[in-house]
């Protein structure tokens, strides 16, 4: 008949010899066998094309501000899951996942991520009932630098660097928000993750456990409050060196509060031996050598054309010469 897939599990059971001459007897139960099985966890982890949105942003913090400028932003969501899958068969519909993520991904598209906690901008509303776009909102930086966006192309969000790792956050709480934990619990899942990548292997992970169903709402929103997990105190310099523009900011500012010297940025002029200039001046003059020994006709021979190598050795001619 049919083939059968049969799976053999073999418990040791070991007795041990007591005198005089009698034996200790081992009952092997079934809870003694569930506790020796694997412990087995079940999760889903949904990550679509549709959980993307294009945003604009700056990191700005005490001392230093980002230039204004976008990613292309991605999400996943992982939901872990207890022993045993509910009587459908899941851990949770995909469907459930898909939905309230594409639609928190799609309100943030195409906008500026205000984040209106900001501790280092100030940050006005101005509403507009006969403007078309709403109103206008206007940032104003610690550097003096002013951003005025129309209301509608922004997402005001209550966030306080608009940076990868907030975002996480942020989206965690709206996800469990729309998911509704009592519903997650009841299934059996007891943690959630949520990543968010502004680049390819650039992401920043969220991860934390569903609350129960004696949580209020407001406890569900404190979880996801971005302010509750930034540190208070100094920004550590940073020990790595690196050429971004806010590293340089970065450090510089760390130093200063850590009662360190300044972290000097290295000009451009400066990552040339001779400094930029001079180089410039070199090579200046060595075309004009070539030029000269070229109008004199000191390449010689009937070349129809000439490679580099009768370059180097017409400057190589011009140099010992003197000219």
């Amino acid at each position: 008949g049919k083939a059968r897939a049969v799976t053999c599990i073999t418990y040791h059971v070991t007795i041990t010899r007591q005198p005089p001459h009698s034996f200790h007897r081992y009952v092997l139960t079934m809870a003694t066998i569930s506790s020796l099985a694997p412990t087995t966890a079940f999760e889903v982890f949904v990550a679509k094309d549709t959980f993307k949105f294009n945003a604009a942003h700056f990191v700005a913090y005490k001392g230093f501000r980002e230039r204004l400028h976008g990613h292309n932003y991605r999400v996943s969501v992982r939901l872990l899951g207890s022993r045993k899958i509910g009587p459908d068969g899941y851990v949770l519909d995909f469907g459930c996942v898909k939905a309230v993520t594409k639609k928190i991904c799609k309100d943030l598209n195409e906008h500026f991520l205000c984040p209106m906690r900001s501790d280092v901008m100030t940050i006005v509303v101005k509403k507009d009932d006969s403007c078309v776009d709403g109103g206008t909102i206007t940032l104003t930086c610690e550097d003096g630098s002013v951003f005025v966006f129309p209301e509608k192309d922004c997402a005001m969000l209550p966030i306080v660097h608009a940076t990868t790792e907030e975002l996480a956050i942020y989206l965690w709480g709206k996800i469990l928000g729309a998911l509704n934990s009592d519903y997650l619990v009841k299934r059996g899942m007891h943690t959630m993750e949520v990543t968010v990548a502004e680049a390819v292997g650039q992401e920043a992970v969220f991860r934390m456990q569903i609350p129960d169903s004696s949580a209020s709402e407001d406890d569900v929103k404190a979880l996801s409050d971005v302010g509750s997990y930034i540190k208070n105190g100094d920004i550590v310099p940073m020990p790595c060196p690196t050429s971004t523009e806010a590293a340089h900011g970065s450090a510089s500012v760390s130093s200063a509060a850590a009662g360190l010297p300044p972290v000097k940025k290295q000009k451009r002029s400066e990552e040339c031996g001779d400094g930029c200039k001079d180089c410039q001046a070199k090579l200046s003059a060595k075309l004009q050598q070539l030029a000269e020994a070229i109008n004199a006709g000191s390449l010689g021979g009937n070349k129809n054309k000439v490679d580099a190598k009768d370059l180097e050795d017409l400057l190589s001619k011009s140099e010992g010469s003197g000219r």
